[in-house]
């Protein structure tokens, strides 16, 4: 699953208009470095608990866990080292999407 959420979380998690998760099973992705920075929050718009880990030297965001989606692991769309990131499919947290963004019309939106 490859979307961009406007939620305002991933807002101030990138710095930017929205934020590019792709997300996959955890049992296909691997750690390939050492030890992560971890913060952990209740999110309170989409009522879940998340824990991001960071790159302790850089402070880069590269990837989460969700309470709701516990199979699953998010990963920061700009953490790939390849170019080719699947295109986003979604938009989450549409609402508060910024004004002066378009996104493709045939993308699937969930408003809140």
């Amino acid at each position: 699953m490859h979307g961009v959420c406007h939620c305002t979380n991933c807002k101030r998690r990138t710095g930017s208009a929205f934020g590019i998760s792709s997300y996959f099973p955890k049992s296909s992705v691997v750690e390939t470095s050492g030890p992560t920075q971890v913060y952990a929050f209740h999110h309170v718009a989409q009522q879940h608990e998340q824990t991001r880990h960071f790159c302790p030297t850089c402070g880069t965001t590269l990837f989460w866990l969700v309470s709701t989606l516990p199979e699953l692991i998010g990963v920061a769309g700009g953490c790939f080292a390849d170019q080719g990131l699947p295109a986003p499919t979604y938009s989450l947290t549409h609402a508060k999407k910024e004004d002066w963004l378009s996104l493709p019309p045939h993308w699937k939106v969930y408003p809140d």
